[in-house]
């Protein structure tokens, strides 16, 4: 998989017409629609622009200041969910029900407020719903409520950070040897608080028929080794992360991040996203201190956060749209 590269050099194919009206010809001949050729014709300009204006986002964001790329980001984000939700729904937008975020915050902020403990609820209808439902076949969501440091938890690029700040140890790496072989840790069963033997039924109840687990002899490694028609695909993983720059996967070790329904990185970040823009924009006295007073030992994970996501939320993107390809 592509790391290193820009990430926009993934959706370069779709900046021909041609080649997104058969994409979605494609998809929608899967989907058994009725005139797939036709639809197709319709969204194909659709889809572009999506993808175009969602780059041009990004493309500000780079240049803009910390404190206004939450903004920035979050509708690049939404662009690029529209282009993929365009490849399995080619009626969307069908009501002006999917047009709005799906999500709700506390609209008056106490005074003691602190971002890591907010919650952001997930709305009935909206854009979060409609790309988790059309997207990703995923649904009864509705009511769910997220704290934003149960959600950062989940990003494995935020682990140094974590630990750094309060020597928290939320997931472990797993050693890459191929795409479908990884090598679990020494003693990763200690994080859990888990005999051997307990920690092989933990994983099973995570991974049911889908791997098989050794315990290498040489070196007390673990082995986990997924079956090759269930290959890990790094935008939806749950319950593990995927780490861009490693090009490897993360084990989460604290039993907490799997009580929540099974978000991928996109549903993490887009709610993440979504809070941060909301406070961007109309909790200006408390988010221009942020960035001002350096006394909340929150900023470090905002700004590491809105690093990390520029980069990767293109290449999963990207990444998936290839997949379909």
């Amino acid at each position: 998989m592509m790391t290193q590269q820009d990430p926009w050099a993934l959706f370069d194919m779709f900046f021909s017409s041609q080649k997104s009206q058969q994409f979605l010809s494609k998809q929608y001949d899967q989907l058994n629609l009725e005139d797939s050729n036709g639809k197709s014709f319709d969204n194909t300009y659709g889809f572009i622009y999506y993808i175009e204006h969602g780059k041009k986002y990004y493309k500000l964001a780079d240049q803009a200041p910390m404190e206004l790329k939450p903004v920035l980001l979050f509708y690049g984000m939404t662009q690029l969910m529209k282009a993929c939700i365009l490849c399995s729904d080619p009626d969307y937008p069908d009501s002006s029900a999917v047009l709005a975020h799906g999500l709700s915050t506390r609209k008056r902020k106490k005074r003691s407020y602190e971002f890591l403990y907010d919650e952001v609820k997930v709305q009935k209808t909206g854009l979060f719903n409609h790309f988790c439902e059309k997207v990703f076949h995923m649904k009864h969501i509705e009511g769910e409520k997220f704290t934003m440091i149960s959600l950062l938890q989940t990003v494995p690029e935020l682990c140094p950070l974590f630990k750094q700040m309060n020597g928290d140890v939320q997931l472990v790496k797993m050693d890459k040897k191929n795409d479908t072989t990884f090598y679990l840790p020494k003693h990763v069963n200690d994080h859990l608080h888990m005999s051997l033997e307990r920690f092989n039924e933990y994983m099973n109840g995570l991974f049911p028929s889908k791997f098989s687990f050794v315990l290498s002899g040489r070196d007390d490694k673990m082995q986990l080794v997924f079956e090759a028609n269930e290959s890990l695909r790094p935008f939806d993983c749950f319950p593990l992360s995927y780490q861009l720059q490693d090009n490897t996967y993360y084990l989460p070790v604290n039993r907490d991040l799997l009580q929540s329904p099974e978000l991928n990185e996109f549903m993490v970040h887009y709610v993440i996203l979504y809070n941060l823009s909301m406070l961007s924009r109309y909790d200006t006295e408390w988010w221009s201190e942020l960035f001002h007073t350096y006394t909340s030992e929150e900023l470090p994970y905002i700004q590491q956060f809105l690093n990390i996501t520029a980069q990767k939320i293109p290449y999963l993107f990207g990444v998936m749209l290839q997949m379909k390809n």
